[in-house]
């Protein structure tokens, strides 16, 4: 399945800083975060780079703070 609009995505993420050190990993507690892609529910920089991936594929995001 392809990421689009009103499809329900649900990822893993590491979230670091800018010195490379983990902030946040949502791996620890294995709890992925999911959302309604489209809908406006996360940040419009993560969703616009999420969009079009599939199921199993991976991506590194930078977003400006």
């Amino acid at each position: 399945m392809i990421i689009s609009n009103n499809t329900v995505v649900s990822f893993h993420y590491t979230l670091t800083d800018e010195s490379g050190n983990i902030v946040e990993d949502s791996r620890k507690d294995d709890t992925p975060s999911v959302y309604l892609h489209g809908a406006d529910n996360i940040l419009g920089g993560l969703e616009q780079a999420l969009t079009g991936l599939q199921v199993g594929d991976t991506k590194k995001v930078s977003l400006e703070a």
